[in-house]
């Protein structure tokens, strides 16, 4: 009797349970609307969501870097992992499938670290030096502070809760000042 008892107790509590609505998954930020952290005024602009989308690595735009022409800056910088060889498939990659692939396909991480920033820079130059409507957004946001604010944790390349190194905003106020002083250099026409 005991071990019925048993059953039908642990029974009722497994349909009870199965019935119980699941708490909403996390949702992820719409990458046009701000998040908390988000500043964009007259003296920052931090978060690249809305109409400073296109300072992310994970906005569409061709770039051409090392012979191979991307769809996106964070494709062309995830294939920079690996060996030129092995660098066509993140030709045929949107933004989010190049990270993964280079979260799971293995590369020489040591080798990694030591050029990761100049990889960077050098997708980002190609980026902006190619894109002349891009060159002039990013010419257009003057001497603001860019800031990669983020929601995902990232504090190497950007600031998540206040904390954080900000590679990527730094890396594209040098862009932006490389870009003005080629501008300034030209001759006028």
């Amino acid at each position: 009797m005991t071990t019925l008892r048993v059953f039908l107790f642990c029974s009722l509590i497994c349909s009870a349970w199965a019935q119980t609505p699941s708490a909403p998954a996390a949702r992820k930020p719409n990458w046009d609307e701000p998040f908390p952290g988000v500043v964009h005024n007259d003296t920052k602009i931090g978060g690249f969501v809305g109409e400073y989308r296109w300072l992310s690595n994970f906005y569409p735009a061709r770039v051409e870097w090392e012979g191979r022409v991307y769809g996106s800056s964070e494709a062309a910088y995830q294939s920079g992992k690996y060996p030129p060889a092995e660098r066509d498939v993140f030709t045929t990659l949107d933004p989010d499938p190049a990270k993964k692939l280079s979260r799971t396909k293995p590369y020489d991480t040591a080798a990694w670290e030591l050029r990761k920033e100049r990889t960077m820079k050098e997708v980002l130059w190609a980026k902006f030096s190619q894109n002349p409507e891009l060159a002039k957004k990013l010419a257009a946001t003057g001497d603001r502070v860019l800031e990669e604010t983020n929601w995902w944790g990232d504090r190497i390349w950007g600031v998540h809760e206040g904390q954080g190194k900000n590679l990527l905003g730094l890396q594209l106020m040098e862009i932006r000042a490389r870009l003005a002083k080629e501008a300034a250099a030209r001759p006028a026409k």
